[in-house]
């Protein structure tokens, strides 16, 4: 269970949001829409325990996430609007390095099958990712929901950059993680609420709006 206690986030001055309280159960979805600049990276960012609240704190099973912040990693997932890939390696380096840092390094034989499960594969998966259009980083960077067995996502507009194709292995993946009674925090400019990422997630949406 997510908790958030009175959260507050301010930019210099500005304050950009107060109080914030929300409980995220087993198997819901937070969808965090609003306006660019008001602050929904920065939500995600300290849900995640990587920013400081202004005020107020995150909780995990109950438990405040400063308190045992390694536990926490171990079981969040946390991807970013940017790739957070080696521009010199290839997919497969990419992601050989990346479920390293989450502690469950994977195989080149694993990475490869989830890699087609993104419709990524020959010559693509072995050339640097520097050579790789938006849309193919962007599905390298989300093979990582494919390999690693986490509790908790918090997606920053993972849809960016995918094309339909793209968008739908993304939406399956989401129904996959939520049929193991797992949870999820995403923000999304290309969709208004869940039901249009997939009408199987609507009835588990808790939405907040800036």
């Amino acid at each position: 269970m997510l908790n958030t206690e009175e959260l507050s986030c301010q930019r210099g001055r500005h304050l950009l949001w107060s109080d914030i309280n929300l409980t995220l159960d087993v198997g819901q979805l937070l969808f965090v829409s609003g306006a660019n600049g008001r602050g929904k990276s920065s939500l995600l960012r300290i849900l995640a325990g990587l920013s400081s609240p202004n005020s107020g704190e995150v909780l995990w099973c109950g438990e405040k996430i400063t308190n045992n912040s390694l536990m926490y990693r171990s079981q969040l997932l946390y991807i970013g609007h940017q790739p957070p890939l080696k521009p010199e390696l290839n997919a497969i380096e990419n992601l050989i390095f990346l479920t390293q840092l989450h502690g469950q390094g994977m195989g080149e034989d694993q990475i490869i099958s989830a890699l087609q499960i993104w419709e990524l594969k020959g010559k693509t998966i072995y050339l640097p990712t520097k050579h790789l259009s938006q849309g193919q980083k962007q599905r390298v960077t989300l093979t990582q929901l494919s390999l690693l067995e986490k509790n908790l996502w918090i997606l920053d507009e993972p849809f960016n950059s995918l094309d339909n194709n793209g968008s739908n292995i993304l939406s399956k993946e989401l129904e996959k993680h939520f049929a193991k009674n797992n949870l999820a925090v995403i923000t999304s400019h290309l969709h208004e609420a869940a039901a249009h990422i997939a009408p199987s997630l609507q009835h588990r949406e808790i939405r907040i709006e800036f």
